[in-house]
């Protein structure tokens, strides 16, 4: 569905004539315009590809496909990852059907772009329960720093929320049962329910929050100078620093694999915590659904590559089948024949 301002761009140029616009200048028009639908995180990631785009030659009014070539060619050479090449495709198609609705570039000029590249479904991992029990009772919680990172850490964990979802709450978004998410992925607002003891964690960190002296500042998470934490990267480092301080190597697979790739170690990321999140529940019996709504996802194939990570309880549970035992059996017999 095409926004209404869309059709007021499009009406403006009733022709459908291209029009000359300078590539600065059509660079801001698609950050102004991809703002009004598309996260902060979207809108930053798609500019820099559009930009990088275009310092390379690329023209707003015309996808040049022998320019486009030498571009992805040189993106390989940098050894850029298929997901990463199909972010810059997607990035850039959706530039380009800006442009025609804006009457720059002719119809149909996004259809030059080449598909999406076939990227291998990757297992996401997670911690074991063990792990994060360990992870929360490692900070001095007898310090602001220490109690604030041991309960962001217990909400990551029982949430299941995505690093910029949880570096964006505010203090009105926690309610006694639950936690509310103004603006996932997509746009997508949802409500995530919290324990009882986790609300009073929280209750208990907003009460030494106030000692930080925040002034006005609504966000939920500050710093011991009452700063906010403006980023997901603060999130990051945080899971990272006590990943490392309490696991040591049983996290170093990802150390090794960044070596071998020659590239800087990031640590640990908070997917670890939304995906061991994901598989508790489920090991639970929470329902699939539910666990995807929390999730936030917009379908079940994302939620189901979060549960591969643990297939431990569907091997307990398939022995449930009548069948089971009866086919072992039937196989092992056709075997001996």
């Amino acid at each position: 569905m095409i926004p209404r301002r869309y059709s007021q761009i499009k009406r403006s140029n009733p022709e459908g004539q291209a029009l000359h616009v300078d590539r600065q200048d059509a660079l801001a028009r698609f950050e102004r315009i991809l703002s009004g639908n598309r996260s902060p995180t979207t809108v930053r990631l798609y500019v820099g590809v559009v930009r990088r785009w275009l310092a390379y030659g690329g023209a707003s009014d015309r996808l040049h496909a022998d320019l486009l070539h030498r571009w992805l060619a040189d993106r390989r050479i940098q050894k850029a990852a298929p997901a990463t090449i199909n972010v810059d495709l997607k990035a850039l198609r959706a530039f380009y059907e800006t442009m025609i609705l804006l009457g720059i570039a002719p119809q149909g000029e996004s259809n030059n772009l080449p598909s999406n590249r076939h990227v291998p479904v990757r297992v996401v991992r997670c911690f074991s329960d063990h792990q994060v029990l360990a992870m929360l009772a490692a900070p001095d919680v007898s310090t602001f720093t220490g109690y604030r990172d041991s309960v962001l850490m217990r909400t990551l964990w029982e949430t299941g929320l995505r690093a910029t979802e949880l570096v964006s709450l505010g203090i009105g978004d926690v309610r006694p049962d639950a936690i509310y998410v103004a603006s996932g992925k997509g746009g997508r607002s949802r409500w995530v329910p919290i324990s009882e003891e986790l609300y009073q964690l929280l209750q208990g960190y907003l009460a030494l929050r106030t000692g930080t002296r925040p002034g006005k500042r609504n966000a939920l998470w500050v710093t011991d100078g009452g700063l906010a934490l403006h980023s997901r990267r603060s999130i990051w480092f945080i899971v990272s620093h006590w990943a490392r301080a309490t696991l040591g190597g049983a996290v170093g697979y990802d150390r090794v694999r960044r070596a071998a790739q020659q590239r800087p170690w990031s640590g640990q990321y908070p997917h670890l915590l939304r995906a061991s999140m994901a598989t508790t529940l489920l090991r639970h019996g929470c329902p699939l659904p539910a666990i995807m709504q929390m999730l936030g996802h917009d379908s079940l194939d994302s939620t189901a590559r979060y549960l591969s990570a643990d297939i431990s309880h569907l091997r307990a549970e398939i022995r449930k089948h009548p069948r089971f035992h009866a086919s072992g059996r039937s196989l092992g017999a056709s075997a001996k024949e």
